[in-house]
């Protein structure tokens, strides 16, 4: 993995853990987490995050 990879790596997951605390929250809504999951996905093109992207989580909670 590049130090750029790496990065995006890192960013995707932190992105994805606030976002995860926002919908907990009443933030985000089930759709908005659903699209910046989507999004973020494409922006940082995550190796390692997209092991658990297909984990719904949202029928975890």
């Amino acid at each position: 993995m590049s130090k750029e990879e790496g990065l995006g790596e890192v960013m995707y997951q932190m992105v994805m853990r606030a976002s995860w605390k926002m919908l907990q929250s009443g933030l985000l809504s089930e759709n908005e987490y659903i699209a910046l999951e989507a999004k973020m996905r494409e922006k940082y093109r995550p190796v390692i995050g997209l092991l658990f992207s297909d984990i719904d989580l949202l029928s975890c909670g």
